[in-house]
């Protein structure tokens, strides 16, 4: 029987041994298996703190403290990978490191077009991603899934529904169309999704304008429907995906509107495009993804701009 090709050719997975990141190990491997063009390559990476490892050097004065702590995790990682489909004989990589760069170095020298990992670590947050997660977000060359999975199966299961962030942008068009793809492996719903903050919300209560009247309304939201409607047409039509929702959501304070979406139509992945590398935090995601990797009850795509020539 031939293997069903996976989308990506490379997927880097942080495996921590929590239980977020067991799921998160799921839904790396269930990916591997999706079709696509070419067979994916998984790479399980556990980074432990170089602090830690110094310190306990210091403390017990052992040589190999290195060794015994790589034979720890190994011994670890064998009965914790049993279970789940495909990783029976995955292998570990064990690096010492600072545990943001030691992933995203390893996902550099395997060229991985995507990092897997789990949104928190052994303190589950509400909402939202652990510091490390959203830490990795910011850092990385590449997309990265933050998964968060509440549901029977613990990722497992294919997602049912997913909800897509687009602002005509091209990172946004990357994202829909990683999103597209998600939806058409998975036989998932896709949400495509414009939130915009109508201007008759900044009027003043007593001002009466043109901005403030029902007809322009209307053709304010009529326009932007159109606009997204043939924005998001070609990907569609090119994954033919048999369930699908466009749909442009006027909301006060849009930066929330994508997660309140997400929550109303109960999804279970929220992909969203991010922005260019900088040093400043809001320009290196944009506020909507903060808002999305701080406020999201379930797993995230972070899709990255996409490189020039591609």
């Amino acid at each position: 029987m031939l293997r069903r090709m996976g989308m990506f050719r490379s997927i880097v997975v942080g495996a921590d041994f929590s239980e977020c990141s067991t799921v998160a190990l799921r839904q790396a491997m269930r990916m591997a298996a999706w079709p696509g063009p070419a067979a994916t390559r998984v790479h399980a990476v556990h980074v432990v703190d170089a602090l830690v490892v110094e310190e306990l050097a210091e403390a017990t004065g052992q040589v190999d403290v290195r060794g015994r702590v790589q034979r720890d995790v190994e011994d670890a990682w064998r009965p914790w990978r049993e279970g789940i489909p495909g990783a029976e004989n995955l292998p570990l990589e064990v690096v010492v490191d600072d545990r943001i760069h030691g992933i995203l170095e390893r996902a550099r020298a395997d060229q991985a077009e995507l990092v897997v990992m789990g949104a928190y670590g052994s303190r589950m947050p509400e909402v939202g991603g652990g510091t490390v997660a959203t830490a990795c977000v910011r850092e990385a060359g590449m997309d990265v899934m933050l998964v968060r999975d509440t549901r029977p199966g613990g990722g497992s299961l294919p997602f049912r529904t997913v909800v897509v962030g687009v602002d005509f942008s091209p990172t946004s068009q990357a994202a829909l169309e990683r999103a597209a793809q998600v939806a058409a492996c998975d036989g998932a719903e896709l949400h495509v999704l414009h939130v915009f903050e109508g201007p008759w919300h900044k009027l003043h209560y007593k001002s009466f304008t043109t901005e403030a009247t029902p007809a322009f309304q209307r053709q304010y939201r009529d326009t932007l429907q159109r606009r997204l409607e043939g924005f998001a047409k070609p990907v569609l039509e090119r994954h033919r995906l048999a369930r699908h929702a466009v749909q442009v959501l006027d909301h006060a304070g849009h930066r929330t509107g994508l997660v309140s979406w997400a929550e109303k139509v109960g999804a279970d992945l929220i992909c969203v495009g991010t922005r260019g590398r900088t040093n400043l935090r809001d320009l290196l995601l944009g506020s909507t993804a903060e808002r999305v990797l701080a406020e999201s009850p379930c797993s995230v795509l972070a899709v990255k701009p996409p490189r020039a020539g591609t």
